[in-house]
């Protein structure tokens, strides 16, 4: 064989060899797209065409649907339990599709006739209270989660942790960087404190996170389990934080069009239901205080960093008293210190209790 035909074969053979690694990267990819699509089947989705054909009187809701979200999700839990108890007809089911918050309540703000500038016919979101969004939207003034989504446990990458284990205090977390969503309202908060944060569109964040551009990306602990499933599947540089609990007073409403008065008020009838009748404390421990969350998030093991959060003070001052479930007074007083101290509290003691021989078995 001459050099050149010896040549032209190695060639041949690697150009093969590099097809052959693509194809088995494509088929071992292929499971893991359709594990993701089949995680939310499509009964629980509302689409544009369902609401539009739905007969007259029947409340269309359409949920804001979040990056790892599906049926099991707190959120989606407690809005069907809350309309099953309002007493009004009601269609329930996610978007479609995944938008950035800032364009999802962009839309929601639209209202559901506004067919351009609200493609997906959203008519629900769960976002953190405040004035800004308070003039554009029409909140419903109830905790979601009671406060939880104020406790914040942080995704990191693997190669972050021993920095995030020396942090101490509010100046030490300046040091690193932290990543939030486009137009999430913990941004604000976050820019007070003196914090460097970093935004991106909530498809990015993840894998920012995974591949070292950001420390340390912050969730609400009740937000937690729902994305465990994409980390471990897809980002595998990644992991919680064990160290961490950044809590500043913050609170979920469910929010809605301007117009939209005949929801908000069906969310209001049934939400005061569900809490009156210990259905709401009963699913808060079921769907969120889980043997996944109590294992993984070890709250007594964790050091507090408190932040302040004026601007949304007057808003969450119009919260019933009896509606929250954290501690907050005692942590902006620092009665409360540490995730030891936080296990006291009442409502959070479920948290904090080791998992069961059922469980563990």
């Amino acid at each position: 064989m001459s050099a050149s035909q010896a040549k032209g074969l190695w060639a041949f053979v690697t150009s093969a060899l590099t097809l052959l690694i693509l194809l088995l990267g494509v088929l071992s990819i292929q499971p893991r797209l359709s594990e993701r699509r089949e995680l939310l089947p499509d009964r629980y989705v509302l689409t544009a065409d369902e609401v539009a054909a739905l007969p007259q009187g029947t409340l269309p809701v359409v949920l804001d649907r979040r990056l790892g979200q599906d049926q099991n999700d707190f959120r989606f839990r407690l809005l069907k339990l809350v309309l099953e108890r309002s007493g009004t007809p009601f269609a329930l089911g996610f978007s479609a599709a995944v938008q950035p918050q800032d364009e999802a309540i962009a839309a929601l703000a639209e209202g559901q006739k506004a067919a351009r500038r609200n493609p997906l016919r959203l008519s629900v979101g769960v976002y953190g209270a405040g004035p800004e969004l308070n003039r554009r939207l029409r909140a419903v003034p109830i905790p979601v989660t009671g406060g939880i989504l104020g406790l914040r446990a942080g995704w990191t990458n693997q190669a972050s942790l021993a920095e995030l284990q020396t942090i101490r205090s509010l100046q030490d977390l300046q040091r690193i960087v932290l990543v939030q969503g486009l137009g999430w309202s913990d941004v604000e908060i976050f820019d007070r404190a003196g914090l460097r944060t970093y935004t991106a569109r909530s498809e990015k964040l993840l894998r920012l996170v995974n591949d070292n551009r950001v420390q340390l990306f912050p969730r609400g602990v009740a937000e937690l389990e729902a994305e465990a499933s994409v980390v471990r599947s897809l980002y595998p540089q990644m992991l919680l934080d064990p160290h961490l609990l950044i809590v500043y007073p913050f609170a979920g409403f469910f929010f809605v069009a301007p117009e939209n008065t005949e929801l908000a008020a069906a969310i209001q009838t049934g939400f005061e239901r569900v809490i009156a009748d210990g259905s709401y404390q009963r699913l808060v421990e079921e769907a969120i205080m889980t043997p996944w969350l109590r294992r993984q998030l070890n709250l007594r093991s964790r050091r507090i960093l408190v932040l302040q959060n004026p601007e949304a003070a007057d808003v969450l001052a119009d919260v019933n008293p009896d509606h929250w479930i954290v501690p907050w007074n005692d942590l902006l007083s620092g009665r409360i210190t540490s995730g030891n101290d936080l296990c006291s509290s009442s409502g959070l003691k479920r948290l904090c209790v080791k998992k069961t021989r059922i469980e563990s078995g």
